[in-house]
């Protein structure tokens, strides 16, 4: 997709290509009404448990370690607003504006779910918000992806309620009152066409004055919505959606670049007869070994290939031969990858949740019977009294029970005899020892509440989980790494090939008039020294994991640096294939007048037509990101991509 688009979110539906597109600037939001339905629903149950005087983590409660907290009626807003500002501790550079617009988006997405508890009116002011293009500053750094991403969600929040600074979008020739003011790097863009349009740049102010400036009010957050908007793993997501859409098509692209090289280099589709592959079945192996052979034997013979007819070899080095082996498992580690970011773009990872209806869960025994298996019988503890009086009140839900077995009973004993010494509960007392409240009026909980069961006008409860746990997408993002990494490692070795005269035949390092010139001796240095540095960044962060939180958060992800160093790779991939593709282009000059297969003359012409040949040495640089630049865009799988068409296996009909 090109330029902006308008998506309608509904918290079910959307995927990478999708969230991808709305970092383009002027892209817009709409929301399905079944999503508004489900917030307006989900914000009365915590309305409603308020009313009740109830105490709910996170609702009237302090967070973390402090969730023994509970806050007075009265500071309920500003606990919110305490949360966004404390928890805005990220470091570092900001992410770009239109990864920034990636993230917004996708916060939106979630909240679409219903599961949040979070207001329609608070929700409409965000998607307002992104509509207009002001998007809040996001330091990249500060996550460990376990509470989710608090960091940097708290910095996205923390324009939205008018503080701190936001990205907004204005003329060039807007008031000198910018000239002074950080534009965002043109290298930053994610491509050639995501960057703001022709005459507009985006620009650092203060929130306020931005959100002033297009008419918007900061948001005044109620109960639950600071949390609402701050916990989840919306940043290793939406970074991880970039990172995969665009490993797909640097896969994608590799498959192509290597056909051609293997044709320069005299190589022979042998290797890729579909019999060989129909014997070890992997779908991606398949699929690439199908696209050299649509590419390498088309109706139309190469006359390249006829010169010398694969004469006087025996079988190629692996890094052409095995092409469909390591181009393979790259495509099948993308789609796993794909498909559980798919997923995560669409689930609720919020803490507490919310829910509607009733949370009753049966099953059925050995004899037929069906048995309730949740909830379990329980307390509920409710706020009693006002300011400094008040009193967390016990009420038991089910009613007495009589004890059904012997460990029961004693239980009950112990209980009854610590009542009688005074160190037990009881119904107007918190369940355990001491007062119930501080001097400062807040009250201490006694246990660890994680339900609540609302029975007002809207049924429904509340729960306690661990879905902001980011080690779903901090380990496929390291997957996904680690995969696409090997692009690189192989095509680096084609490389290799191409500008050194003992393997390939050609003149060394692919010019004339060597030692004069160096041709593409140092571009091959510069692939090397990605490769290399790709084998650092795979290294799996989340196999790392730092206590938090004074132990409370004890295990997290570190989901936040697995997606970071994800999008480097890939982006060096991508230069990596730039410089095979310019390599081989330029090989292909010094067989001419012979021609090569109607696709591979394809290829070689759309990159003539934004890089010339090399007759005589010239500023490399440019070149190297043009050819990365036609890879990034989609422009060069989209040019070769209707010549697999008809060809059995080359998965362009599913966009494998």
């Amino acid at each position: 997709m090109k330029g902006p688009v308008q998506i309608m979110l509904d918290g079910d539906s959307l995927d990478c290509e999708q969230l991808l597109a709305l970092s383009r600037h002027g892209s817009s939001i709409v929301l399905a009404d079944v999503a508004l339905d489900r917030v307006r629903e989900s914000r009365l149950v915590v309305d409603q448990l308020l009313a009740k005087r109830e105490v709910a983590y996170g609702i009237n409660t302090g967070f973390g370690l402090f969730s023994d907290v509970v806050i007075d009626e009265g500071q309920l807003e500003k606990l919110q607003e305490n949360l966004i500002k404390s928890h805005s501790a990220g470091v570092g550079e900001p992410l770009p504006y239109e990864r920034t617009r990636m993230l917004l988006a996708l916060r939106i997405n979630v909240l679409c779910r219903g599961n949040s508890g979070v207001s329609e009116r608070t929700l409409m002011q965000m998607v307002a918000a992104f509509n207009a293009g002001c998007i809040s500053v996001v330091p990249a750094q500060g996550t460990v992806g376990a509470s989710g991403d608090l960091a940097p969600l708290s910095h996205l929040a923390l324009g939205l309620l008018g503080y701190g600074r936001m990205w907004d979008t204005t003329q060039l020739d807007a008031s000198a009152k910018f000239n002074n003011l950080a534009l965002v790097p043109e290298e930053t863009a994610l491509t050639s066409d995501v960057r703001p349009g022709p005459g507009v740049v985006a620009i650092q102010r203060s929130a306020a004055e931005v959100l002033a400036d297009h008419g918007l009010e900061p948001i005044k957050l109620g109960a639950k919505e600071g949390l609402a908007l701050i916990n989840g793993t919306q940043m290793i997501a939406s970074l991880g959606a970039e990172a995969v859409v665009r490993a797909r098509n640097a896969q994608n692209c590799a498959d192509v670049i290597a056909a051609l090289t293997l044709e320069v280099l005299k190589g022979t589709v042998s290797a890729f007869h579909p019999r060989v592959h129909e014997r070890r079945a992997h779908k991606g192996q398949g699929v690439v070994a199908a696209r050299l052979r649509a590419l390498l034997h088309p109706g139309t013979p190469s006359e390249l290939f006829s010169s010398h007819n694969y004469s006087g070899k025996v079988q190629d080095a692996y890094s052409l031969r095995c092409t469909p082996q390591v181009h393979g498992i790259v495509a099948d580690t993308i789609s796993f990858v794909e498909s559980v970011l798919d997923i995560e773009l669409n689930s609720s990872t919020d803490n507490p949740m919310v829910f509607t209806g009733k949370p009753d869960v049966t099953t059925v025994d050995a004899q037929g019977n069906t048995i309730r298996v949740w909830p379990p019988q329980r307390n509920e503890r409710r706020l009693t009294g006002t300011g400094s009086g008040q009193n967390l009140s016990t009420f038991d839900t089910d009613g007495p029970t009589e004890p059904e077995t012997l460990d029961e009973a004693k239980a009950e004993i112990r209980r009854l005899r610590a009542l009688v010494d005074g160190t037990g509960t009881s119904a107007s007392a918190p369940n355990g020892p001491g007062p119930a409240t501080t001097g400062d009026s807040l009250g201490a909980k006694r246990q660890s509440d994680t339900f609540y069961t609302n029975h007002g006008t809207q049924e429904g409860f509340v729960i306690s989980g661990g879905n902001f746990h980011g080690e779903y997408p901090a380990k496929v993002l390291d997957y996904l790494a680690i995969g696409t990494s090997e692009l690189a490692s192989i095509s680096e070795r084609r490389i290799e090939r191409l500008v050194n005269p003992a393997l390939s035949g050609l003149p060394a390092f692919l010019v004339q008039d060597g030692g004069l010139n160096s041709g593409f001796m140092i571009a091959h240095c510069t692939a090397a020294a990605l490769v290399s540095e790709n084998k650092a960044l795979s290294h799996p962060a989340s196999v790392d994991s730092i206590s938090t939180s004074a132990a409370k958060e004890d295990h997290v992800s570190m989901g936040g640096y697995a997606a970071r160093k994800a999008l480097q790779v890939v982006e060096n991939v991508e230069h990596v294939l730039a410089i095979e593709l310019l390599s081989s282009c330029q090989a292909l000059e010094f067989h001419r007048p012979l021609r090569t297969t109607e696709p591979l003359e394809a290829l070689f012409a759309l990159v003539r037509e934004h890089v010339p040949g090399w007759d005589r040495d010239r500023i490399m640089s440019p070149d190297i990101n043009a050819a990365a630049t036609l890879i990034r865009s989609g422009a060069l799988w989209n040019a070769l991509r209707p010549y697999f068409y008809g060809y059995e296996g080359t998965g362009v009909d599913e966009d494998y």
